[in-house]
């Protein structure tokens, strides 16, 4: 697999898409189907033999009653069924946005174009292909299961995943970020509400999904726009660093979700983006300024004025970082603290990679716990869920 080439080729239809954004001018059919042929050839390169999208086979239809999945801002997830195999598929539509060209149709391709890129990794939901009918383009993808956040509501605060499940999750999440980061791609908005928890028989698989708000590295004007949910915002992100979204904040999302496992909630929660920026600084500790100002962070004076007063008081106080105090030991051993610390390190330069963690002690049982969970899932349709609810 020749990561430059998958990389190059997303950037291109990206920059293509882009385009047609800032002129204004819809995307037609004729443009749409060039387009699809370009992300066509974004997943044969992907992956020797990948399967290439075949909106033809795509013709489904809805399921009897409730087949809401999931609905969000810029568009809405139902349950469908193939009609040539009969099979459970997840359809995805998005709002109208005349500005994104063609009813959405730009945004849609995109997500379509960084999904075909990973080829289809285990730990990320695939697509099936782009379908169309009177209400427009929708993406056909593998039906799942549930979201993770709902997994944990049913669970509740007082019976959070135990390490050892919380282990086997963390390592499919950091596989799946791995492959998007190799191909350049940065989801931007991981949390448990984006992450689909397969069913029994399944082994306990979860997949990142919704690459909606995703980013090329490589693309010529990426979004400008923050994108993500507060909770799981990067330090940077939150300071509206002048750096970009980049791959680090997505490590951070991780840590994010790893502590929320292990807790029942997510570890940093304040009321707005400069609450949410005093939550981890008073357990993690301010950044040295060295770090803070390589950020290059662009806040109102006020919040500048207050971080640099926290670093003063933490200085007098000699503050340390508070976050075992928050994951205690009886909750996760040394070795798994030594992932977690790494993924919250509020220096994005220092914070470890998806991959780094991987290599960490934690993950050394893996023979073991991967007969548990097969590498190869890819569907899981009439399957239950497997992080079990009950206790």
């Amino acid at each position: 697999m020749d990561t430059t080439e998958v990389a190059t080729r997303l950037a291109a239809v990206c920059d293509l898409i882009e385009e047609h954004r800032k002129s204004g001018a819809p995307i037609c059919a004729t443009r749409a189907a060039a387009i699809s042929a370009m992300i066509d050839d974004v997943a044969a390169a992907a992956a020797t033999g990948g399967t290439r999208m075949d909106s033809g086979a795509c013709s489904y239809e809805e399921v009897d009653g409730d087949d809401e999945l999931g609905v969000g801002l810029s568009g809405l997830v139902v349950r469908a069924r193939l009609r040539a195999t009969g099979e459970d598929v997840a359809v995805k539509s998005l709002h109208a946005d005349p500005g994104c060209g063609g009813g959405g149709i730009g945004r849609l391709l995109r997500e379509a174009c960084f999904m075909v890129a990973c080829g289809g990794h285990p730990s990320l939901v695939a697509l099936r292909g782009v379908a169309m009918d009177d209400g427009g383009h929708s993406l056909v993808m593998d039906y799942v299961g549930p979201n993770l956040l709902d997994v944990l509501r049913a669970r509740g605060r007082r019976r959070p995943f135990p390490e050892a499940d919380a282990r086997r999750v963390m390592r499919q999440l950091l596989a799946g970020a791995v492959e998007m980061h190799r191909h350049g791609i940065v989801h931007r908005d991981i949390k448990p509400e984006n992450v689909l928890v397969a069913a029994t028989g399944c082994g306990g698989v979860v997949k990142i999904c919704d690459l909606g708000s995703a980013k090329s590295t490589a693309e010529r004007s990426p979004p400008a726009d923050i994108a993500g949910t507060m909770e799981y915002m990067a330090p940077e992100v939150l300071a509206r660093s002048a750096c970009g979204h980049g791959v680090p904040a997505d490590a951070w999302s991780l840590g994010c979700v790893m502590a929320e496992l292990l807790t029942g909630e997510p570890p940093f929660r304040g009321e707005d983006q400069a609450d949410q920026l005093r939550e981890i600084f008073d357990v993690l500790g301010a950044p040295e300024e060295s770090v803070w100002e390589a950020m290059r962070p662009r806040l109102s004076a006020v919040l500048a004025s207050e971080v640099k007063q926290w670093r003063a008081r933490q200085r007098q106080v000699r503050h340390r970082s508070r976050l075992r105090e928050v994951i205690p030991g009886e909750v996760l051993s040394d070795e798994g603290f030594e992932v977690l610390k790494g993924l919250l390190t509020c220096d994005p330069e220092k914070r470890m990679t998806a991959a780094a963690a991987l290599r960490c002690a934690w993950f050394a049982d893996e023979v073991e716990e991967d007969a548990r969970v097969p590498a190869a899932a890819t569907s899981s349709a009439g399957c239950a869920m497997s992080l079990a609810i009950t206790a």
